[in-house]
C-alpha cells in the first residue's frame, strides 16, 4: 500500500509543476499554431468575412478600394463589385507579411501595413490584426487539446 502512495505523489508533484503560461508558450511557438493564426486572422477573416478582429466589417470601418485596384482586379477576374469585397488581399503581400510572436503569457500577430503609398493601420484600423471571438475559441480548443495532451503524459 505504501508504495502506491509513493507513485501518487510523484505523479501527484509532476502535475504540480505543471505551468499553464510555458506551456502555451511552447505550442505557440510550434509552426502549426502560428500557421493556424495566420490563417484564421487573413483567409478566415479578412478574406471569406471581410471583417476585423471586433467583428466589424471592413467595408464599414475604412475607405474603399481604388479605381485602380478595382479595375486591376476586373483584369485579374476577380471584380470587385463594391465595397463590401473589401479582404485587404489585392497582391496578396499584406498577407504575406504576418507573423505571430509567441511570449509567455500569449503571442502576438504583427503585419507590415505598409503597402505601395498606403498604411493599411491609418485606413482601416489596427483592429484587422487580431483574432474575431469565433477564432479565438479556435485558438482556446487548441490550447485546451494541447493541455490535455501534456497532462495525459504525466
Amino acid at each position: 500500500m505504501a508504495k502506491f502512495f509513493r507513485d501518487l505523489r510523484k505523479r501527484l508533484e509532476k502535475f504540480k509543476q505543471l505551468n499553464a503560461d510555458y506551456l502555451a508558450y511552447k505550442l505557440a511557438n510550434t509552426s502549426r499554431f502560428q500557421e493556424l493564426v495566420v490563417e484564421l486572422n487573413t483567409q478566415k477573416q479578412l478574406y471569406d468575412k471581410g471583417e476585423d478582429s471586433r467583428g466589424e466589417m471592413l467595408s464599414d470601418i475604412g475607405g474603399d478600394y481604388s479605381p485602380v485596384t478595382m479595375q486591376w482586379s476586373k483584369e485579374k477576374g476577380k471584380p470587385k463589385k463594391s465595397a463590401s469585397d473589401i479582404n485587404l488581399h489585392d497582391t496578396g503581400d499584406f498577407y504575406k507579411s504576418f507573423t505571430v510572436t509567441p511570449f509567455i503569457g500569449g503571442f502576438e500577430i504583427d503585419a507590415d501595413p505598409i503597402k505601395d503609398e498606403t498604411n493599411l493601420f491609418k485606413e482601416w484600423g489596427g483592429d484587422i490584426l487580431g483574432l474575431n471571438e469565433e477564432n479565438l475559441q479556435i485558438i482556446r480548443d487548441e490550447h485546451q487539446k494541447y493541455f490535455q495532451e501534456e497532462i495525459a503524459k504525466i
